[in-house]
């Protein structure tokens, strides 16, 4: 009545008061026993100096994905076989105790991936994390993944929520002379902002840009405000090779896609240094690029891989062969269907090139690789790795044939490793390619699920035991493949295959 709380009711406050206070008493020591276990269970890191603590963690890191992955799926963030999200493993690392957090805490490397998602909910909270863990990594080299979050879509990257996204992307412009690294995966918008600092210095090693989400070209390139990187690796999609400004004479991988015939043939006089060049999926646009000069032939003295077996335009996969040669050629992977045959021999004679490596995709043609390889005896003499797409029963006749009489000479002698892409269900005359020729690796790869009860017969008793018994001699046998009821991961079921027929056998003896 009088406005303050009765006696009781100031009763329970002092109470609660002291029951806070011997609470966090309590929480204290509590603390203090679990750091006391840490140490004593801990016989290992806390008794390290901090710098070989320091690289006992850097051990721990999860080996990273490849640059041109997409960076979404980066192993600090992602777990690919559930599909689902995972603790960066540097923050568990730190959550173990404080001398552990300590010593993660100050181990940049720990820190050299600096992940980048775009998202439109506390972006004060992703900021400033992102932030700290930018501090965390010092000054060293960085690996720089930039992608929008799973729950968002391209759409809400519009100009009027720039303010919701764009904080992220000056962060990672800051530290743009440090980027080892540059994996961006974003709309055309939000690559537009991707400029740098505006210092002169650039480490950049490997860059990938692009949008594999929409796939659509865009209009603009990259560029870096007063930098010009010189990069070893690019991958690229959706944008025109002549608005990426790179130095390109240092380039020594190229892997792209959605580009023009003429853009690649200036791309291979520009990048005298290239090994190898990829065209992905779809990579060969129709028309040419008007602001290039047009088409002409072009010598490349030191490209070694050429993968052109996703091009699906037959005349313009036919005019790039047309208007190549390539002396120094060992790899080369094609499909048949767009690739002439008199195409692909015109091109190996004027390259008098010496494969070592081919991919060949035959749609059941078998006559096309059967005339390439005879036709060419020369440039295939050295074949060692041998990709095969097509009918496995019409290949095993020409790989198995016997010498030929009059001068001894083996179709192939030199083939040590073959990979099969099929699904023909038949394999009994596989296991005999280990007789006649030197060979040390098989892997066969089927595209269909086997089912457990009816596919056992895929390899019948007696080329299961011959299988086992050369992969007791060191031989390097695989089927890879996916059971029914299992996760959907693709593995090596031949020691399933072998399991269930030699204990069929046993059964039956």
């Amino acid at each position: 009545m009088e406005g303050r709380p009765c006696p009781l009711c100031l009763e329970l406050e002092e109470f609660d008061r002291e029951y806070q206070a011997i609470l966090v008493g309590l929480a204290e020591q509590r603390r203090g026993i679990l750091e006391s276990i840490n140490q004593r269970h801990d016989t290992f890191i806390q008794r390290l100096p901090p710098e070989l603590a320091s690289q006992v963690f850097a051990f721990c890191l999860p080996q990273q994905a490849s640059f041109d992955s997409d960076p979404l799926f980066i192993p600090l963030l992602w777990d690919e076989l559930k599909n689902s999200g995972i603790t960066p493993f540097n923050i568990v690392l730190g959550s173990i105790c404080r001398s552990w957090r300590r010593v993660a805490w100050s181990t940049p490397n720990l820190w050299s991936m600096l992940p980048i998602r775009l998202h439109l909910f506390d972006k004060q909270t992703r900021a400033d994390l992102t932030l700290e863990w930018l501090g965390r990594s010092s000054q060293i080299p960085l690996n720089v993944a930039v992608a929008f979050d799973a729950k968002m879509t391209p759409e809400e990257l519009k100009e009027e929520n720039v303010d919701r996204w764009k904080p992220l992307i000056d962060i990672a412009n800051r530290c743009s002379s440090r980027w080892r690294i540059l994996n961006v995966d974003v709309p055309e918008l939000v690559h537009s902002y991707i400029v740098g600092n505006g210092e002169a210095t650039s480490i950049l090693e490997c860059l990938k840009v692009g949008d594999t989400y929409t796939n659509q070209r865009f209009s603009t390139g990259f560029s870096l405000t007063n930098s010009l990187p010189m990069p070893s690796k690019l991958v690229s999609s959706t944008l025109p090779l002549r608005s990426i400004i790179i130095g390109w004479s240092n380039l020594t991988s190229v892997r792209i896609n959605d580009t023009f015939l003429d853009e690649c043939l200036v791309l291979l006089q520009r990048a005298c240094r290239l090994t190898t060049f990829v065209i992905d999926s779809d990579g060969l646009s129709s028309g040419r690029d008007e602001s290039l000069p047009a088409p002409s032939p072009t010598i490349h003295q030191t490209l070694q891989r050429l993968d052109i077996f996703e091009i699906l335009e037959t005349q313009t996969a036919a005019q790039f062969l047309d208007f190549l040669t390539l002396p120094s050629l060992v790899d080369l992977s094609y499909d048949s269907e767009y690739n002439s045959l008199d195409n692909v021999l015109a091109f190996l004679q004027r390259s008098c090139c010496i494969l070592t490596a081919l991919y060949i995709m035959t749609n059941d043609d078998l006559n096309h690789f059967s005339r390439l390889v005879l036709a060419s005896q020369a440039g295939l003499q050295s074949l060692e790795n041998l990709v095969y797409h097509g009918d496995v029963d019409g290949l095993l006749p020409f790989l198995n044939r016997p010498p030929n009489e009059q001068d001894g000479s083996m179709f192939l002698p030199n083939l040590h490793s073959i990979e099969i892409w099929d699904d023909q269900k038949a394999w009994s005359g596989l296991a005999d390619l280990f007789l006649s020729r030197p060979l040390n690796s098989l892997s066969i790869h089927l595209q269909t699920y086997i089912n457990r009860k009816d596919d056992i017969w895929w390899v019948d008793k007696e080329t299961a035991l011959r299988f086992h018994d050369l992969i007791e001699i060191g031989r390097d046998i695989k089927i890879m493949g996916r059971l029914q009821g299992d996760s959907g991961e693709i593995r090596d079921l031949l020691p399933w295959f072998i399991k269930a027929r030699m204990s069929e056998t046993r059964n039956t003896d």
